[in-house]
């Protein structure tokens, strides 16, 4: 059974995070825009300030295979945190806030956390690979299990396509 505790923490009223940390993210919100990587180099630095300078760890995007399934609307480079023998530890997928506003977005923003696990579980070093799906400031965690290939949490399925999502999804 896994059991995953969380602490909210509120970020931007955390002092121990560095401030300029503080500064890059208050900056991201800041800026009105559409675009798709509005937090893409704010976790980017927070995942490179929690995993380190050692070595041990490195950050970088993940040019995945093309396929039908990324349209060009919807799709951004992973952030994937691998170690220092190249295998992945951690998947992150950063879209902007408009994503956590319409269950359409999530289902899509879903189906592409479990793509990247489709193409990453297998080299992954130790038994789990844990993910990370952020929609501006919200965030849903994922755990890819290499011996069962269950990810959790259990994706839920599509409506019909005479059907709309329902607000709560």
């Amino acid at each position: 059974m896994l059991a995953v505790i969380l602490r909210v923490v509120p970020f931007l009223t955390d002092n121990t995070w560095p401030a300029g940390l503080l500064t890059i993210f208050e900056h991201g919100r800041q800026r009105h825009a559409t675009f798709e990587n509005l937090y893409y180099g704010s976790y980017d630095k927070l995942l490179n300030y929690c995993f380190g300078s050692d070595f041990t760890f490195y950050i970088a995007p993940q040019n995945l295979p093309a396929d039908n399934s990324r349209e060009a609307v919807d799709f951004i480079l992973p952030l994937v945190v691998f170690n220092n023998n190249d295998q992945p530890v951690l998947i992150v997928e950063v879209k902007d806030d408009s994503w956590a506003q319409k269950a359409e977005f999530r289902y899509r923003a879903d189906k592409q956390m479990r793509e990247n696990y489709q193409l990453m579980l297998d080299d992954c070093p130790t038994p789990r690979l844990w993910g990370l799906s952020l929609l501006g400031t919200s965030m849903r965690v994922y755990c890819g299990d290499k011996d069962t290939y269950m990810i959790t949490p259990p994706s839920m399925p599509h409506p019909q396509p005479i059907e709309s999502f329902r607000r709560k999804f």
